[in-house]
């Protein structure tokens, strides 16, 4: 990994009570996951469509982990 991308996989506040950590990245896909609370909330995308995929792509696990934030108030 070079210096920026351990810069952009730090994890930072994307909303209040939402932090995001990743991406990261491997060869076809890339990463990451949302944390409300003690909940981790995981994404992955693959860059090249390896076949049918099950997981949450990083839009679908950032709407997750707002429902949920929005669950805790």
């Amino acid at each position: 990994m070079t210096h920026v991308d351990i810069q952009q996989a730090m994890p930072r506040v994307v909303a209040p009570g939402v932090m995001e950590c990743g991406p990261y990245f491997e060869r076809h896909a890339r990463g990451g996951y949302f944390i409300v609370g003690r909940r981790q909330i995981h994404w992955y995308e693959e860059v090249v469509p390896q076949g049918d995929s099950y997981l949450l792509t990083r839009d679908e696990a950032l709407g997750a982990a707002l429902n949920e934030k929005q669950g805790r108030e």
